[in-house]
């Protein structure tokens, strides 16, 4: 495939992407046959800024085949017209740009050379918010990437822009939430199911998420 920029070619390889600019000159060939996916949208100016994809540029991501079901999907859904259509092709559009958001970012990261611990750091986070109530130490952490605590934060930050105790705390609060719309619950029982040992430090840290104490968040439940 042959891509035209300015006046200059550019030799594009399988799996190519490109994101046009409105009002952009598209000019590109293929040497033989190719199979061209692509769909045209209109966009609100802010769209395009949530997400980190360039345009009028050739970029390469890797998740193709996952790209190409969203561009049939978006595909069916104008054709269809069935009913909510548009809201699914938005939909499908949001999910699209994440997608290569995401691929982009994984390319650009200092650790995407290491897929195994990168691995790692997934598993780590995942195991981290699913089962937050269990005893999180440092070196937990650590033995579980095999790392010391200074790597394990650099690396964690680097990765997740947050800390692993900052995404452990909002995975409990979050779970702290949901059982205290058990009424059968005390808000002790529900401190200490959420991982927190000392109730005092989960109400503070609670009222600093929530914006209010574990016993009014509960009562505002309540009212129908």
């Amino acid at each position: 495939m042959h891509f035209y920029f300015d006046h200059k070619e550019r030799l594009a390889s399988p799996g190519a992407c490109i994101l046009y600019a409105p009002g952009y000159t598209q000019h590109y060939t293929a040497e033989k046959e190719f199979f061209n996916s692509f769909i045209h949208f209109k966009y609100h100016p802010d769209f395009l800024s949530e997400y980190a994809i360039p345009t009028n540029q050739i970029f390469y991501p890797e998740e193709i085949e996952e790209i190409n079901w969203f561009l049939k999907k978006i595909h069916y859904e104008f054709c269809m017209q069935s009913l909510h259509s548009h809201r699914m092709c938005e939909s499908y559009c949001h999910q699209l740009f994440i997608t290569l958001t995401r691929s982009l970012y994984k390319q650009h990261h200092p650790l995407t050379q290491n897929t195994d611990l990168l691995a790692l750091f997934d598993q780590l986070r995942l195991h981290l918010i699913s089962s937050c109530e269990e005893d999180w130490s440092i070196q937990r952490m650590c033995e579980f990437v095999n790392l010391e605590k200074s790597q394990l934060y650099t690396y964690y930050h680097a990765l997740f822009k947050t800390t692993p105790k900052s995404d452990l705390i909002h995975a409990r609060i979050d779970r702290a939430k949901y059982l205290l719309t058990n009424e059968a619950m005390q808000i002790k029982q529900v401190s200490q199911a959420s991982g927190f040992n000392n109730i005092y430090h989960f109400s503070r840290y609670f009222k600093q998420i929530c914006g209010c104490a574990p016993s009014d968040y509960t009562k505002n439940k309540k009212v129908p």
